[in-house]
């Protein structure tokens, strides 16, 4: 608790007091210009801080409750160092945040998926992801973010999944923006940056290709990229014709795609050194993977001491995430689940989205709502099964837990995929499940020592970075700003074409010069030996 501080006049007088009579007028000479000086520091200290706050704008508006968790990480995160947050967002948080503001546009959420356990690609219908635009644009309609370009903001935070409606605000807010990816590098964001795609040795979304690749795999990646870019960058046209017609662009604004280009940073929810393999990237992609992981808290009561009644043995943890309700699933897989399950010596707790299940076991606990991360750095867990996704998966490394993935749709099942491969983990398929494949899989990661060593070293890896991925953001945010965008770290790629990129005019030329040099040689040397030819033919005769 802070002193009371004395006033000026009684600190005056004290010091006459004390002073010989003489020297009275010198002291309180003195005390004046030290109040001066100490009003001086104030006052500096007090603009620097003022300057030092940003306002924020964070731009969430399409998406799953999954990428909000991304989103608010990076929210509060600036919101702790003293900047002013407005979150854009059709999820709103439970309570109040400090230095933070939600407009909630219900429009933005992508609602119930119907999905389809035994899908064999898992990957998102097209149709589906035809939607998105429409959904972008009924949000940005929205009143309460129409207002928003009323306001004053120093920066932008665009989420790089459908949000691309947006560019509007931006345009008419005339600030710098950063591009948001709640997962790794995409097509478009990577060519607005400028950071060039590597077919040759990474796979596609949604592709499981092992590297090196072969020939057959490197053609398909290659023409799967270049499908993608075309496909994306309709859907970017489709939104800013939808945006002109609806009237919620003013009449100058440039192409999107033209704005697009004036992104200063792009954040990916990514981990730069568990990369496999490894890419280049160039100075304005940002890596802060991993930023809404934290350390395990106290569980509960009642459910600490449930864990703690499965003694040495252990237990599980079962959730299929916030998408995927577990009340969806087939009614045969959930019967191999719940047989498996009982013949365990181990417990298991299971997020379920309903009150009671049939047919429980005694070691199964049912729950509708359970703090993952704090159990998943318990240290009696012995296996996390899970659907995959790619918070789950960042949150399984970060706390140093094998899994066994059981994934549904869009990246989930890549995801997996590569976890297996790096062999911290195990997969399988809902069409493929049996009872004895689903306890030999479980059995196989828990038992084994080496899996669990492993994630641990990934673990690791992980939290050792020179810098946080809170430490990371806040940073370059308040870079971008002191530097009006930060227009430096722009690589000349993001608008060059790609023919110049990759020196396809100088090779073609290359090419042709040689075929005219060859051209030239065999003319010449059928010139040569013309003479030479009539003559072997008359000693002949």
């Amino acid at each position: 608790m802070l002193t009371e501080i004395p006033k000026w006049e009684e600190f005056d007088q004290n010091c006459c007091e004390i002073a010989q009579p003489v020297d009275c007028g010198n002291e309180r000479k003195r005390n004046m210009m030290a109040r001066g000086f100490f009003l001086m520091i104030l006052f500096s200290v007090t603009v620097t801080l003022e300057v030092n706050a940003y306002n924020v704008l964070f731009v969430g508006a399409v998406g799953s409750k999954s990428h909000k968790n991304f989103y608010m990480a990076i929210s509060e995160e600036l919101s702790k160092n003293g900047h002013q947050v407005t979150l854009v967002t059709p999820f709103p948080s439970k309570g109040n945040k400090d230095n933070i503001r939600e407009v909630v546009v219900p429009e933005g959420n992508v609602g119930k998926l119907n999905l389809n356990f035994f899908e064999e690609s898992f990957s998102p219908r097209l149709s589906s992801m035809s939607q998105y635009f429409k959904i972008c644009d009924s949000s940005f309609g929205n009143k309460q973010v129409q207002d928003l370009s009323r306001e004053k903001f120093d920066i932008v935070f665009l989420s790089a999944f459908f949000c691309d409606c947006y560019l509007s605000l931006i345009y008419q807010l005339q600030v710098p923006f950063i591009y948001v990816s709640p997962m790794g590098l995409l097509s478009t964001t990577a060519e607005a940056i400028g950071n060039p795609p590597y077919p040759a040795f990474l796979n596609v979304p949604l592709l499981q290709y092992k590297h090196p690749f072969t020939f057959f795999q490197r053609t398909v990646n290659v023409l799967l990229e270049s499908f993608g870019g075309l496909m994306f960058h309709d859907f970017i046209k489709k939104m800013e014709d939808r945006c002109r017609n609806a009237g919620l662009c003013p009449e100058s604004i440039p192409p999107f795609e033209e704005l697009q280009r004036n992104v200063s940073l792009i954040i990916l929810n990514s981990v730069r050194e568990l990369e496999l393999p490894s890419r280049p990237y160039v100075p304005g992609v940002v890596h802060a993977g991993g930023i809404h992981c934290r350390p395990a808290k106290p569980l509960p009561q009642d459910l600490q001491e449930w864990i703690e009644g499965a003694g040495d043995d252990g237990f599980i943890f079962f959730s299929l995430g916030s998408v995927v309700k577990s009340t969806d699933l087939p009614e045969e897989n959930r019967q191999m689940l719940v047989k498996v399950f009982s013949s365990l010596k181990q417990r298991v707790l299971w997020k379920w989205d309903a009150d009671s299940m049939p047919g429980l076991p005694p070691n199964v606990k049912i729950m509708k709502w359970l703090p993952q991360q704090d159990i998943l750095g318990h240290p009696k867990l012995r296996l996390f099964m899970t659907h995959g996704g790619l918070f789950s998966t960042y949150e399984s490394i970060y706390h140093g837990t094998p899994i066994l993935g059981l994934p549904v749709f869009a990246d989930q099942l890549s995801n997996m995929r590569e976890v297996e491969r790096q062999g911290w983990g195990k997969l399988i398929l809902w069409n493929e499940m049996t009872e004895d494949l689903l306890l030999q899989k479980m059995t196989t990661v828990m038992d084994n020592e080496q899996v669990r060593q492993y994630v641990q070293m990934q673990s690791s890896i992980m939290k050792d970075q020179p810098m946080s991925p809170q430490e990371t953001v806040v940073f370059w945010t308040e870079y971008v700003i002191r530097h009006n965008g930060a227009k430096h770290l722009r690589s000349p790629i993001a608008d060059l074409p790609w023919y110049i990129i990759y020196n396809m005019d100088v090779w073609s030329m290359v090419v042709l010069i040689m075929l005219l040099v060859l051209w030239l040689g065999v003319r010449l040397l059928c010139t040569i030996t013309k003479p030479c030819r009539r003559m072997f033919k008359n000693k002949t005769d």
